[in-house]
């Protein structure tokens, strides 16, 4: 009865470690040298693509064994002579012609003599790690050829590339920065240094210039500004590199990782030292453009006021009209809304427009009663004339326009050309009746002034 018991558990210890080595999801096998499999589990069998551990046990090992990248003859060898196989990678092909991933691990038993009479091993499918072993693999390719083409790229701008992390040390750094900032020996040595290393260097190799300050000194307040708001921001920034006093154009934003974090600074320089100075020598420029031309409006003033009095030296009743009529001509633009630079133009008009009267006998302007049919002729040519005689002088509008056409009317009766309405300048029309309404309120040898209303 205790045999009989004792065979009853043994059997029962036998069947629950089969359903253990039938569940286990490792292959599991038990083969002899000559190929037979003795055991193995389903995990195993369904590895290779077979339907029971029965089909399983009718593959020659000898015959159709580890393929295709380690025959069975060398597992056997490298076996017997170390006795055990941990971790061999290798290929197996399924019962459809495809390949599985497998990770072996063999020992050697031995029978009393020594003999190896079995190997017992187990197969574990890494079929998936491979895969994505291989994207690892692959990706790690692509990174390295993106990050050498971005470091290609960098190193062959002018202009200078950098990141930092949170700490301000240096994360990237490109050949321009390198070369004519940090005064570095190469792109690897910034990595892990802050601007004030190189700051500190820079600075003791110049002991002599109390004055001498780098870029490095000035830099971190503007990090924590692109840090505080979030976003990009630009930056003028000056400071001293290799005994240079530069000018940068800064562009710097935080850095971010995948997940939304910043973790650092993100920035580029470009030096514009040279475009300050062209900025200051057009500063410099344009105030000694703006003193030239006033002294040549100056000169032009008193050029036409020198004019003005020669006409009146010429004809006394007309002293101080071309003044007074330069007055009211403006004063009607003004009221008008004409622009300032119209109310310039039809100013200096004014001045001069009766210049022509210099080619007028002196007799006939200033003969008291009324002129003769030819002498009223050769007054009207005044107008012809004062637009010749200012013609030579260059203004930027159309004076001797003015000038000209100052005695035309807008029915067409006036002179020289008898032009009307739109044909005339706005500023002949103003010229006109400002010189009109002045002369009427002024004696003249022929009458007296006309009582205003």
């Amino acid at each position: 009865m205790a045999n009989l018991s004792r065979n009853k558990n043994d059997k029962r210890l036998v069947e629950f470690l089969q359903r253990i080595f039938d569940r286990i999801p490792v292959g599991l096998y038990r083969t002899t040298p000559e190929g037979r499999i003795i055991h193995a589990n389903l995990a195993l069998a369904r590895m290779l693509g077979y339907e029971s551990v029965e089909d399983l046990k009718s593959r020659d090992l000898e015959i159709e064994g580890y393929e295709p990248s380690y025959p069975r003859k060398d597992f056997k060898e490298r076996i017997e002579r170390e006795g055990s196989i941990h971790g061999l990678d290798a290929r197996w092909r399924r019962t459809d012609g495809t390949f599985v991933d497998v990770r072996e691990y063999a020992e050697a038993v031995r029978d009393g003599s020594g003999k190896v009479v079995f190997y017992d091993g187990a197969a574990e499918d890494v079929t998936e790690f491979k895969n994505a072993e291989k994207t690892i693999m692959e990706r790690e390719r692509e990174y390295r050829s993106l990050s050498g083409m971005f470091r290609l790229l960098a190193d062959n701008m002018q202009d200078m590339l950098w990141a930092k992390d949170l700490q301000g040390r240096y994360l990237f750094a490109n050949r321009a920065l390198c070369e004519r900032i940090l005064n570095a020996s190469d792109t690897s040595e910034p990595i892990g240094k802050t601007d004030m290393y190189f700051a500190e260097r820079e600075r003791g190799a110049h002991p002599e210039d109390p004055e001498w300050h780098t870029f490095g000194e000035i830099c971190a307040g503007s990090d924590a500004e692109a840090l505080r708001v979030k976003g990009p921001c630009q930056f003028e920034e000056f400071g001293n590199a290799q005994g240079q006093s530069l000018f940068l154009d800064v562009r710097k934003a935080p850095l971010v990782d995948e997940g939304g974090d910043i973790i650092g600074v993100v920035g580029s320089a470009r030096e514009v030292s040279r475009e300050k100075e062209l900025e200051s020598e057009q500063r410099r420029s344009r105030k000694e453009l703006e003193k030239a031309y006033q002294r040549l409006r100056s000169t032009q003033e008193s050029t036409l006021r020198v004019m003005a009095k020669l006409v009146e030296t010429r004809d006394p009743y007309t002293s101080g009209h071309q003044g007074r009529v330069a007055l009211l001509a403006v004063a009607i633009a003004r009221e008008m809304g004409l622009d300032e630079e119209t109310r310039e133009v039809l100013r200096v008009a004014s001045l001069v427009h009766d210049i022509g009267k210099l080619r007028i006998p002196i007799e006939i302007l200033s003969k008291p009663g009324h002129l003769a049919p030819m002498e009223m002729e050769l007054i009207k040519e005044h107008s012809r004339a004062g637009a010749e005689i200012i013609s030579e002088i260059r203004f930027f509008r159309p004076v001797d326009e003015i000038i000209l056409q100052h005695h035309e009317r807008l029915d067409g009766s006036g002179y020289p050309r008898g032009l009307s309405d739109e044909q005339i300048l706005i500023e002949a029309r103003i010229l006109a009746v400002a010189d009109v309404v002045e002369a009427m309120s002024a004696d003249r040898p022929y009458r007296l002034t006309f009582p205003c209303r």
